[in-house]
């Protein structure tokens, strides 16, 4: 199996080596014990970049372990993911369809585990970031995110089990930051949980769930322009 997949990695290399010459494309994995894994890149257009270290867009993509399979499609020009995606029963699935979107990915503490990740961005200059599992146990957690539109921000840090978020974004502008630390909840009762919807041009929300013993569950849905939003929970 480590035979295999090695050779399927060098695949994947040689196509963004060979893409990268022809298009501006390029594509970089390091990829460790990635057990059992299933990696499917598709880069079209040009300039677009999953991450190699030579474009000194930050670290390079690593793909670690466990179970693991990972989609990434990138249409259009000068797109860029970053890396990591650690570990766990990961499923992640990444679309980006327009130009100069940016998605600097991490996954988590190796061992991290099972895992729901999805992100789907129509549109231009938009910039996703997320950590999970940097500083606490992040297991079992969901998420998706669904923008359409440009120049939207959208930060999420999750140090809390159980969490089960989604974030729907329809405009240009909007900048999403959510925290999630503390309250870890169970499989059977959940953990923190953020459920937004924005639609709209130039608004602004920030979430803080901290909550020490109980988890936290809101649903916040924004129809306008040029509002700000503040929340903590604790």
């Amino acid at each position: 199996m480590k035979h295999k997949l090695i050779t399927f990695v060098m695949a994947l290399l040689l196509v963004g080596s060979a893409m990268a010459d022809s298009g501006g494309n390029s594509v970089y994995i390091d990829q460790t014990n990635a057990d059992r894994s299933s990696v499917s890149i598709t880069q079209t257009g040009s300039n677009n970049n999953f991450g190699d270290s030579n474009f000194n867009t930050g670290a390079p993509f690593v793909i670690e372990g466990n179970s693991m399979n990972l989609t990434a499609t990138q249409n259009g020009m000068n797109n860029s993911i970053t890396g990591n995606f650690i570990g766990g029963n990961s499923t992640t699935t990444i679309l980006q369809d327009g130009n100069t979107n940016n998605t600097n990915l991490n996954m988590g503490n190796f061992g991290t585990s099972t895992g729901v990740y999805n992100l789907s961005v129509t549109g231009d200059n938009n910039n996703t970031h997320l950590n999970i599992g940097t500083t606490r146990d992040a297991s079992n957690y969901k998420y998706g995110a669904y923008l359409t539109g440009s120049t939207n921000n959208l930060t999420s840090n999750i140090n809390s089990k159980n969490t089960d978020n989604m974030f729907l974004v329809t405009g240009s502008t909007n900048t999403i930051t959510t925290t999630q630390i503390g309250a870890n909840g169970t499989t059977l009762t959940g953990g923190h949980n953020i459920d937004s919807t924005i639609i709209g041009s130039s608004n602004t929300l920030s979430v803080l769930q901290d909550g020490v013993t109980n988890p936290n569950s809101i649903a916040i849905h924004v129809t306008g322009n040029s509002t700000t939003t503040n929340i903590i929970q604790h």
